[in-house]
């Protein structure tokens, strides 16, 4: 079984390492059953949107990708309910400029932070979420621009997942003025699952039983302590001021999900 994934958008872009390795992790505990395998990349440059129609299209072999649920998952994908970075991702910290942090720390209310405008990606399911609650969203095409532009001021705050700050925080230290944020975070369920062409029906159904193999042996959690843990703590999320939002685009969604998330620390509240 020759299996597709996500390349990297740019050289130093480092997301989707874990989602690989998930993937390779379920093919490889299922390989008794279903055969070997081999995993091959998308070209770098991929962005998130031309990733959802091409795996849409079926364009590459067994093509498969994470994706934010949503109400709106295209027909010809069928999603693997299984939130494979067990849910961290749904708290956002920000990349900022030093002026932008400064201010930051004097925030209270969400009113406070509905005043910094948010810079996400095209096509990210964040900026629904966001600006259903009230905030003003910008987007960006390109994801290695976003650093360069919360950097330089011309938006405010670049939010990513809390297990995603400290490989980009390293890869970025080269762009003069950029900080992170240390006083806040946002957080909204975001449960990311896997989908792929409904014509790859082995796939679907051999990624769905590997990933609970996985869960229940430990080794998902292995790897997710592997590829996530230090950023976890890096983030620090039980030192700041956590602000939660509903994400009003998973309503229709089993909630069987939620079973798998990771606690992060103690219930953080606002």
């Amino acid at each position: 079984m020759t299996v597709t994934v996500q390349g990297p958008e740019s050289p130093a872009d480092k997301r989707y390492e874990y989602d690989r390795a998930v993937i390779e992790l379920a093919l490889t505990k299922t390989r008794a059953k279903y055969g070997d395998f081999k995993i091959q990349n998308t070209p770098v440059g991929q962005n998130s949107k031309r990733a959802l129609i091409d795996a849409s299209n079926n364009k590459y072999a067994n093509f498969i990708i994470k994706f934010s649920m949503n109400n709106d998952l295209p027909d010809s994908l069928t999603a693997i309910p299984f939130p494979v970075d067990l849910g961290v991702v749904g708290y956002r910290v920000a990349f900022v400029s030093e002026k932008t942090k400064s201010a930051l720390s004097k925030v209270r209310t969400l009113e406070d932070l509905k005043e910094f405008e948010v810079l996400q990606g095209l096509g990210w399911l964040d900026t629904r979420i966001l600006e259903h609650h009230g905030f003003q969203v910008r987007t960006g095409a390109e994801y290695e621009a976003m650093f360069s532009m919360v950097a330089l001021g011309r938006s405010d705050l670049f939010l990513r997942g809390a297990n995603e700050l400290l490989n980009e925080w390293q890869s970025h230290l080269e762009i003069d003025g950029l900080a992170y944020d240390e006083a806040v975070s946002i957080y909204y369920p975001l449960p990311r699952f896997l989908v792929t062409s409904s014509e790859n029906e082995e796939l679907i159904a051999r990624i769905q039983e590997g990933l609970h193999l996985a869960h229940e042996d430990g080794s998902l959690l292995k790897l997710w302590d592997q590829k996530y843990r230090a950023s976890v703590d890096f983030a620090k999320l039980d030192k700041r001021r956590i602000f939660r939002l509903s994400n009003p685009f998973i309503e229709g969604l089993d909630p069987s999900w939620q079973k798998f998330v990771y606690q992060v620390g103690p219930d953080l509240t606002q």
